[in-house]
């Protein structure tokens, strides 16, 4: 397993969308290709732990093989945002409330550091005044599809600052290339 590791609360959280969004049979499916370590570990996740990020790139696999195609997509980043409605507490959801898109993605970086050990976000906020802030998630080679679970949480994000019309755009990741090095974000709203 690799050196880079992850909060347990969001190992917990993917599990539990894996659980509620797909049918038994699916799941079934989907869990028995997993690593049978991360298999075997699912149900003990201690929320405030770090763990290898190897489960977690395990369970977007997973939820990526549970449709396939172009719905591995959609629930890769339904899953980000399910992740994110936990890791935002009280306090930070009263926050995000008076938080500029400016703001927040400068916190972005922060972010994720509390929660990821390993990889790094980068943003470019000077275009923030016309509603566009570039990020780029950088040195996550081999982490499959973190690049999509993240356009959850940065969707989450805006959605919690109130904003409209959010897209996000990405380049570097594809389902045939779900762990790239680098991935970019052009995010946009009106």
């Amino acid at each position: 397993m690799s050196t880079a590791q992850i909060r347990g609360y969001s190992l917990r959280q993917t599990a539990r969308y894996l659980e509620s969004k797909f049918d038994s049979e699916t799941r079934k499916r989907v869990l028995d290709a997993m690593p049978a370590t991360s298999r075997t570990m699912l149900a003990s996740f201690e929320s405030g732990e770090w763990y290898p990020r190897d489960h977690s790139a395990a369970l977007f696999r997973a939820i990526a093989a549970a449709r396939g195609g172009d719905a591995a997509y959609d629930d890769l980043v339904a899953c980000g945002e399910f992740i994110a409605s936990e890791a935002t507490n009280t306090f930070l959801r009263l926050l995000m409330r008076i938080m500029t898109p400016t703001l927040f993605a400068k916190k972005v970086p922060e972010f994720w550091k509390r929660d990821q050990r390993g990889g790094a976000f980068e943003v470019d906020v000077s275009d923030a005044d016309k509603g566009r802030i570039g990020m780029s998630l950088v040195d996550v080679a081999g982490y499959d599809h973190i690049g999509i679970v993240s356009i959850g949480w940065i969707q989450f994000g805006m959605a919690a600052l109130g904003k409209k019309g959010v897209k996000i755009e990405q380049e570097g990741w594809s389902l045939a290339n779900p762990g790239p090095r680098e991935v970019r974000y052009q995010v946009t709203w009106s």
